[in-house]
């Protein structure tokens, strides 16, 4: 079932009810539902009026306005904020302005394969994200629907997260097992530390990802999952006896020991390393996380719904490893409106029962001054909120405000 056939289905059970239909439903009032829903999703109503940007010190928001006047939100990966901004702005706002919300599937297609040059990953899935989110945002608010009904349908009410930090910020181990500690004290039962090594800069010299996963397993103890993330930063061999040393530390996880694209590398690790396997982050489509799959292995994958075209092509990667039976642990470096957007998608997402990661606050400083209704945070774990749409709301001004400061 396709998302248009979808939100018929939902709406005519809305109708059913005898529950009053938001927005349409006094214009529309003379007609039988079928009616109704020809003449929505051909109504200049939801129709996309315009696509803006907004840069902040750490984000880069994109907003999608319908003819009558509904706004959706979201944010687009920011790894290079003014080259998503010009992209956006001068190549795919074109794709999707003047065209309806509910053929957001057929545009998202159209719109990649007609660009495919520029990626199809990297920088065309990471700005096409803040739209196609936003879309979604702004479909339910006009059906009155959170958007994991839009997904196919909510199949729980909340997630556990993982709190996600690095050695950028707590260079040494004594400083990343206090931090540890302290996120335990907050109530997260699951740790990610970051290496940040970097394809640029694999095999350091001063490798100490073992001093480092040694502290933090003593701080934490064994009642507390710990992953570590190598971020892409070994060659195969090196790896190998990396992790071959990480084995005694009993984690959840190792992410990303090798570079994703080298799929016998991944095998290799895969086979000879006793740690779960984690690679996904850098497979922007589904054809992507096919291949990983099958030339390379991964105990889960780990997509980023800003890095892999949105709610379309997650959802999309979604069905996928369903099919297969591979779960989905989401990658997520951006916690504001980007932890909003992965949480209705793993609420939707069958094989989305493990922790899904949320980056600390201390990442996107200002944009959450920006929102209001963020999803509750209790005992590790966040509860998706029944509101329509992302159920947040953006304070537009205070946005404008920031966009003004950081695009001088």
């Amino acid at each position: 079932m396709n998302r248009l056939e979808f939100i018929k289905t939902i709406s005519s059970a809305t109708l059913a009810t005898g529950l009053p239909f938001p927005i349409w439903d006094q214009k529309y009032s003379e007609y039988s539902f079928n009616g109704i829903f020809r003449e929505m999703v051909r109504d200049d109503d939801f129709v996309i009026k315009d696509i803006d940007t907004f840069m902040l010190r750490k984000a880069l928001f994109v907003s999608v306005e319908l003819n009558n006047g509904i706004k959706g939100w979201a944010e687009a990966m920011p790894n290079d904020k003014r080259s998503s901004r010009t992209l956006i702005e001068k190549t795919l706002k074109n794709y999707f302005e003047g065209t309806n919300i509910f053929d957001v599937e057929k545009t998202w297609d159209y719109c990649i394969k007609s660009e495919y040059d520029l990626g199809p990953g990297g920088l065309l899935t990471y700005s096409l994200s803040g739209i196609d989110c936003a879309i979604y945002d702004a479909m339910g608010k006009a059906t009155g629907k959170p958007v994991y009904e839009l997904l196919g349908g909510k199949l729980r009410d909340s997630v556990e997260i993982y709190a996600s930090f690095t050695r950028d910020v707590y260079p040494t181990p004594d400083q990343a097992a206090a931090k540890a500690n302290a996120l335990v004290e907050e109530g997260y039962k699951t740790l990610k530390f970051r290496m940040r090594w970097g394809l640029e800069n694999q095999d350091p010299p001063n490798d100490n990802t073992v001093d480092f996963a040694r502290a933090l397993r003593k701080a934490v103890g064994l009642g507390v999952q710990l992953a570590m993330d190598a971020n892409m930063g070994h060659t195969q061999q090196r790896a190998i006896t990396l992790g071959k040393e990480l084995e005694e530390f009993n984690l959840a996880w190792w992410e990303e020991p090798t570079a994703p694209y080298d799929y016998s590398a991944i095998k290799a690790i895969v086979e000879n390393v006793n740690i779960p396997i984690v690679f996904g982050e850098h497979a922007y489509t589904v054809e992507q996380i096919q291949h990983l799959l099958t030339y390379g292995g991964s105990w889960a994958v780990n997509p980023d719904l800003l890095k892999c075209g949105g709610f379309t092509g997650g959802k999309r990667i979604g069905d996928y490893i369903a099919e297969k039976g591979v779960k989905l642990v989401a990658h997520n470096s951006r916690p504001s409106l980007s932890t909003v957007c992965m949480l209705h998608w793993v609420c939707a997402t069958e094989m989305a029962t493990l922790p899904q990661e949320f980056a600390l606050r201390e990442k996107a400083p200002g944009a959450f001054d920006c929102l209001t209704g963020f999803p509750e945070f209790k005992n590790g774990r966040l509860y998706v909120s029944d509101r329509p749409g992302l159920g947040v709301e953006v304070d537009e001004d205070q946005v404008r405000a920031y966009d003004e400061k950081y695009t001088k």
